[in-house]
C-alpha cells in the first residue's frame, strides 16, 4: 500500500492507495484562506499539519490498513505559496499562498527590468503575485528582519514533507513553480534570485519527483497512525501529480482541471515558452519532460462563490444549479461571466482584473447566471488553449479532472467549447493517486512511469463536441474576447477607488452617513 497526500488550498486529502491505483481510504480535512489585508491571502501551516494527520488517520481507518502495510508517502500540493523555516524547521508564522496579491507592484517592477525575452529564456514564465519570487521580493523590501530569519524557503509540500522528517529539498515541477528557477538547466538561477534580491542560500537543495528524501519520523509516525521510518519520496506539485494521476505524460494528450482554480495542461518534450508568457512553461514530474500550462485562478471557485452568494447548502447545491444552468441553454440567454474574481493569469496576468457578468437582464435567472459562469470559466480556458496551440502541435483529445469533471453538463460545456473530445478517468483524486504513483515509482513499486500508468490510470466515458454547439462557442468566444480590453480602463479605475478608501475608511463611513 501507498500513501498519496495532496496539500490544497481549501482542504487536505490523503489516500491509501493499492498498487493499481484505487482508493482503499480517503481522508480529508479542511482549512480556511486568511485575508488579514484586501488583496492578501495566507494560511497556517500548523493548520495544514493538524489537517494531515487528521486525514492520514481517517484513510488508514478507511482501508483497514496496518501502520506495516505502508511502503511509502509522496505529496502533491498548491503551487507557488511560501513556507519561512527556521534552521530548525519550524515555520516562522503563516504561509503567504498562490493567491496573494501583495507583491503585484514589485513583479510588475521585475517583468520590466528583465524583460520578456529573458523571462522567456530562462524561467519560461513571467512573474506573478503569490508566486515565491514576488513573495520573497516583497519580504525583503517590507520585512526584512522577517526574512532574516529564515533559514529555508520552502513550497507548501515541501514543508509538509519536512515536517513529516523528511531533508529540506524541492524537486523541479513545484520549483519551476518559484520564478527562480532556470526551467532549460533544471536548477535554481543565480541571475533570478539577484534580480529579486534574495540569498539563494535559502533555497533547498533539488531532488527528482521519484527520489526518496527523508523518512518518517517517530514522532511524526505516532502523530500520523504510522510506523516510523516510512520512505518519503518528493512528490510533485499539484499541477504535475494530477497530470501523472490522469496519464497525462505525452503531448497527444493534455488535461483540463476545473478545481479552485482551472488549468489546461500539455506535456511537452522540450520547454517551448510562449514569447508574450500568456501561458506558463514548468518542469513535469517526468525527467526531461515539461509541460505547458494556461491557468486561470477563479474556476470552480466562481461556481462556489455563485452557489455561497445563493445561500444555497452545500448538500445538493451543484446538483440544483446544474439542472437550472441546463435548462438556461447555450449562451446563458446573452449573458456572458468573466471569472476574475482573484485577477487572472492566462491570457492577461493582470492580477487587478476583477469579475464581471455583462448582459444582465431582467430575464435573466440563478440558472442563466450559474451556466454563464460555467461557461465563463470555460472560455477562459479556452483562450488559454490556443495559445498553447500555437506554441506546439495541439492536443487530440483531453482528460477532465477536478471538482468540475463530476458534472456531466460542465464536461459537456469544456468539451463545446474546447472542441476536443474530453475523457475522464475511473476513480477520484487524481492528484492524490499521481503521489501515490511516485511514492511507489521511489520505492520501486513501478519500474517506471509507463509502468505506473498501465497499472493505475484506466479511463471512463468520452464525452465528444458537438459540431453545432462548437460553432456556437466559437461566436461567443468572439464577444468574449472583447470583454477585458473594453472593461480595462474600468479596472484600472476601480482599484485607484479601492485603494483609496482602504487607505481613508472614513470616506466609506462619510458616504454612509450622507446616504
Amino acid at each position: 500500500m501507498l500513501i498519496g497526500i495532496d496539500l490544497g488550498t481549501s482542504s487536505v486529502r490523503a489516500a491509501v492507495v493499492d498498487e493499481g491505483g484505487r482508493i482503499q481510504g480517503l481522508g480529508q480535512q479542511e482549512y480556511p484562506i486568511e485575508t488579514p489585508r484586501p488583496g492578501w491571502a495566507e494560511q497556517d501551516p500548523e493548520q495544514w499539519w493538524r489537517a494531515t494527520c487528521l486525514a492520514c488517520r481517517e484513510a488508514i481507518v478507511r482501508a483497514a490498513a496496518e501502520p506495516s502495510d505502508i511502503a511509502a508517502i509522496s505529496f502533491s500540493g498548491q503551487m507557488h505559496g511560501t513556507v519561512l523555516v527556521d534552521a530548525a524547521g519550524r515555520a516562522l508564522g503563516k504561509s503567504i499562498i498562490w493567491a496573494d496579491g501583495r507583491g503585484g507592484a514589485l513583479a510588475g517592477r521585475l517583468n520590466q527590468a528583465l524583460g520578456e525575452e529573458r523571462l522567456a529564456e530562462l524561467a519560461g514564465n513571467r512573474v506573478a503575485p503569490g508566486f515565491m519570487a514576488a513573495t520573497l521580493g516583497w519580504l525583503g523590501e517590507q520585512e526584512p528582519a522577517e526574512l532574516a530569519r529564515a533559514r529555508w524557503a520552502l513550497l507548501p509540500k515541501d514543508y509538509l514533507r519536512l515536517r513529516l522528517g523528511g531533508d529540506p529539498a524541492s524537486e523541479p515541477s513545484d520549483a519551476s513553480a518559484t520564478l527562480l528557477f532556470d526551467v532549460r538547466r533544471g536548477a535554481w538561477s543565480g541571475e533570478l534570485t539577484q534580480a529579486v534580491g534574495v540569498d539563494g542560500a535559502l533555497l533547498p537543495p533539488l531532488a527528482r519527483s521519484t527520489d526518496v528524501v527523508g523518512r518518517l519520523s517517530a514522532a511524526a509516525g505516532a502523530e500520523l497512525g504510522l510506523l516510523a521510518g516510512v520512505p518519503l519520496v518528493a512528490g510533485a506539485g499539484d499541477q504535475a501529480a494530477q497530470a501523472v494521476g490522469n496519464g497525462v505524460m505525452v503531448s497527444s494528450v493534455a488535461s483540463c482541471t476545473i478545481g479552485t482554480g482551472g488549468q489546461v495542461l500539455q506535456p511537452l518534450d522540450a520547454p517551448h515558452a510562449d514569447p508574450q508568457l500568456r501561458v506558463h512553461c514548468f518542469c513535469h514530474a517526468l525527467p526531461n519532460t515539461w509541460f505547458l500550462m494556461a491557468a486561470t485562478l477563479s474556476a470552480g471557485l466562481s461556481l462556489r462563490w455563485w452557489r455561497d452568494t445563493l445561500g444555497l447548502p452545500a448538500e445538493g447545491a451543484y446538483e440544483a444549479l446544474d439542472r437550472e444552468a441546463e435548462r438556461a441553454g447555450i449562451g446563458a440567454g446573452g449573458l456572458l461571466f468573466l471569472p476574475y474574481l482573484l485577477g487572472e493569469r492566462t491570457p492577461h496576468m493582470d492580477s487587478g482584473a476583477r469579475g464581471a457578468f455583462v448582459g444582465l437582464g431582467l430575464e435573466h435567472s440563478r440558472g442563466h447566471l450559474a451556466r454563464a459562469v460555467m461557461e465563463g470559466v470555460a472560455l477562459s480556458l479556452r483562450q488559454g488553449l490556443d495559445i498553447m496551440a500555437s506554441l506546439t502541435l495541439p492536443p487530440d483529445g483531453l482528460v477532465a479532472s477536478g471538482g468540475g469533471a463530476k458534472s456531466r453538463l460542465w464536461r459537456q460545456i469544456q468539451a463545446d467549447v474546447l472542441g476536443k473530445p474530453l475523457r475522464t478517468v475511473r476513480g477520484a483524486e487524481r492528484a492524490v493517486v499521481g503521489a501515490a504513483m511516485l511514492a511507489g515509482l521511489g520505492v520501486g513499486v513501478y519500474a517506471d512511469f509507463d509502468q505506473a500508468r498501465e497499472a493505475c490510470v484506466h479511463y471512463g466515458d468520452t464525452v465528444t463536441p458537438d459540431r453545432d454547439r462548437v460553432a456556437a462557442y466559437n461566436r461567443l468566444l468572439k464577444v468574449y474576447e472583447h470583454l477585458y480590453p473594453a472593461l480595462l480602463p474600468v479596472y484600472v479605475r476601480l482599484a485607484e477607488i479601492r485603494a483609496l478608501t482602504a487607505d481613508n475608511p472614513s470616506i466609506t463611513a462619510e458616504a454612509d452617513s450622507d446616504s
